[in-house]
């Protein structure tokens, strides 16, 4: 699952400009470069290998690796892992996985292996997917590697409010890629919802389904936006005067969007969509889980304590 494309794109997710139609096969061949010379490895987790074999073989390939943390994962029948994990330890993976990945991200592999001949370059296939929005934003399922396991990937680029995002990272058995304020000043863009929810009696971390009367939602909404408003202003400011853009994200607030490419694994994602779709939690984020069941279904896998 994925390309060399696909890697580009989970690495310009950083400024915000991801989402180009254009393509610069050499341009984002140097990108590939850089990124392997400079160790920003976590492009490559949104690229996922997955090939047949037995316990025994399993155990025998993790013996092999002295390193403490392998992120190599075994479903019964198959091994599951990223570019990251085999451009780390390539020389114990079974060749004809190697040859494989130099099918899939050839211009990727062509500089691990330090071949003199890079032509070939591979891009993302347009699924078709529909994009699903929200109150809040919108997802779309990228692609997907379903072999009919706990295991299966999927990989889903997302928009939303800092605050649902800071939620869904909690996540943390997958990759992401997010937009950064530290690279990019272009694109602001805010959530504020229409409807102000009030605090609910019984938890004290979540909503309830009243709301402010419609005058004071009214007078409150105005004010947000304001508030916004002036922000943003202060913040181009700032920018104006050559502040950096690692300190002028600051005055940013919750409210203001991002966007992030996820892969994670279907046990990843149902844990999501079980947990996020509870009615404690935020509506926001309820939505995209919702959209997430949509999209992939839920099979609720390894039903576990925690």
């Amino acid at each position: 699952m994925g390309s060399d494309q696909r890697i580009v794109k989970a690495a310009r997710v950083s400024f915000a400009k991801d989402l180009s139609s254009v393509i610069d096969v050499e341009r984002d061949k140097k990108l590939i470069k850089y990124l392997l010379d400079n160790k920003h490895a976590s492009p490559f987790e949104h690229v996922i290998f997955a090939f047949k074999a037995n316990k025994k073989e399993y155990i025998n390939l993790i013996s092999k690796i002295s390193y403490p943390v392998v992120n190599i994962y075994y479903d019964g029948v198959y091994i599951w892992l990223n570019a990251r994990t085999l451009i780390n330890f390539i020389d114990q993976l079974p060749y004809k996985l190697v040859e494989y990945a130099q099918q899939i991200i050839p211009t990727t592999m062509s500089f691990v292996l330090n071949k003199s001949d890079i032509n070939n370059y591979t891009i993302d296939k347009d699924q078709n997917n529909q994009i699903i929005t929200t109150s809040s934003g919108w997802i779309k399922l990228l692609d997907k590697l379903e072999l009919g396991t706990c295991l299966d990937h999927y990989t889903f680029i997302v928009e939303c409010p800092l605050f649902v995002a800071r939620q869904w990272f909690r996540h943390r058995f997958g990759s992401f890629n997010e937009v950064s304020r530290r690279y990019t000043d272009v694109d602001l863009d805010f959530y504020i919802p229409e409807k102000l929810r009030l605090q609910s009696k019984n938890n004290k971390q979540a909503s309830d389904d009243n709301y402010l009367d419609d005058e004071q939602n009214t007078l409150l909404v105005s004010l947000l936006q304001t508030s916004v408003k002036t922000m943003k202003v202060i913040y181009n400011l700032l920018r104006e005067l050559d502040v950096a853009k690692e300190i002028a994200r600051g005055v940013l607030p919750q409210f203001m969007k991002t966007r992030f490419y996820w892969t994670a694994p279907r046990i990843s994602i149902d844990n999501f969509i079980k947990l996020r779709k509870h009615k404690h939690a935020q509506f926001e984020i309820r939505e995209f889980a919702e959209a997430i069941e949509q999209i992939i279904g839920y099979k609720e896998c390894y039903n576990l304590k925690l």
